[in-house]
C-alpha cells in the first residue's frame, strides 16, 4: 500500500519532468509566443518514418545522420498556419551540412542560431545538433514576424552553439561556396559520378566557383585514401562516360567527362582530392 502511494505522489513529477526534457521541449509554448495558438500534439518522426513528412527528400537527410524531428503547426487567429520542424542530427555536421545544402544562393544572416535565412513561406537556421525549418502557405509580414518570434524562443532554449566541423580546415582560404557531405546522395547534388558507390565517402567537402569544383573526400588514414584512389580509378575508368583516362603517378589520374572537364584525382594528407575544372 505505502508502495503505492509512493509511485501516485511520485509519477506525476516524473511525467512532468519528462514533458519539460522530452523531444518536443525544445518547442515554443503557447505562453512564448503571444498570438498564436498550437494545433494538436507534438508528431515524432525518425529515420523509420520520416519519408512520411519529407517524402523523397527523407533519403538526403537521413544521409547526414537523423536522430530525430518533431513537427507542430502554430496558427493565429485569422487562420494562418506555420508549421515548426526541428530536427535533431547526431552532430554538427549533419545540422551544417544539411543547412548548407538548403542555403545555397539564399542570402544567409546570423540574427537566429549560428545562421539562417528567410525565403517567402519558409524560415531555417542551425543551431549545435539542431536544423530548425518553419514554413507556411501563407506570407507576409504576420508570417515573417511569426516565424522570427518562434524562431527566438527556440534559439534561447538550445544554450550551446556547438563546434564546426573539423573537416572545414580543408576549405580555408579557398575562395568559393563551400557544401558538406556524408553520401553519395549529397555528393550527387554536387557533381554526378554514377549510380555506383564508388568512394565508400565517410566525410568530406566541397568548394564550388563558377568555373570549377573542388571535392575532398576525409579517410581515417592514408592507406584507406589509397584504396579509395585506386577503386576510383578502375571503376570510372571503365565508364563510358568518362574518357581520357591518364595516370600522372603514383598517386595522381586524370579523365575527362562528357562535356570535356577535366577531372584530377589525387591522394593527400589522408584524403581524396578531386578537381573538376
Amino acid at each position: 500500500m505505502k508502495k503505492a502511494i509512493f509511485l501516485l505522489l511520485v509519477l506525476p513529477g516524473y511525467f512532468y519532468l519528462y514533458s519539460q526534457t522530452g523531444p518536443d521541449a525544445i518547442l515554443p509554448s503557447e505562453k512564448e509566443v503571444p498570438g498564436w495558438r498550437t494545433s494538436g500534439e507534438s508528431k515524432m518522426f525518425n529515420s523509420d518514418n520520416l519519408k512520411k513528412l519529407k517524402g523523397d527528400e527523407a533519403e538526403l537527410i537521413i544521409e547526414y545522420g537523423l536522430r530525430n524531428v518533431v513537427s507542430k503547426d502554430y496558427y493565429n487567429f485569422n487562420g494562418k498556419v506555420i508549421n515548426i520542424q526541428v530536427y535533431r542530427m547526431n552532430n554538427t555536421f549533419g545540422s551544417y551540412g544539411i543547412f548548407l545544402q538548403k542555403s545555397k544562393n539564399e542570402k544567409v544572416f546570423k540574427e537566429f542560431g549560428n545562421a539562417c535565412f528567410e525565403k517567402k513561406g519558409s524560415f531555417q537556421f542551425w543551431k549545435q545538433m539542431y536544423w530548425i525549418v518553419m514554413h507556411s502557405e501563407f506570407s507576409g509580414d504576420t508570417i515573417s514576424k511569426g516565424f522570427r518570434q518562434m524562431a527566438g524562443v527556440i534559439d534561447s532554449k538550445i544554450k550551446s552553439r556547438g563546434v564546426l566541423p573539423d573537416i572545414l580546415k580543408f576549405g580555408e582560404k579557398k575562395a568559393g561556396t563551400a557544401t558538406l557531405f556524408k553520401g553519395p546522395l549529397a555528393l550527387g547534388n554536387i557533381y554526378y559520378f554514377g549510380p555506383v558507390n564508388v568512394f565508400n565517402i565517410n566525410e568530406g567537402i566541397a568548394i564550388e566557383n563558377a568555373d570549377s569544383k573542388e571535392i575532398i573526400l576525409k579517410y581515417a588514414d592514408n592507406n584507406e585514401a589509397v584504396r579509395r584512389f585506386s577503386d576510383a580509378a578502375g571503376i570510372l575508368g571503365r565508364m563510358q562516360r568518362f574518357s581520357e583516362f591518364k595516370l600522372v603517378d603514383q598517386y595522381s589520374f586524370t579523365m575527362k567527362d562528357k562535356d570535356k572537364k577535366t577531372l584530377t584525382f589525387k591522394v593527400e594528407n589522408e584524403c581524396l582530392d578531386i578537381l573538376i575544372k
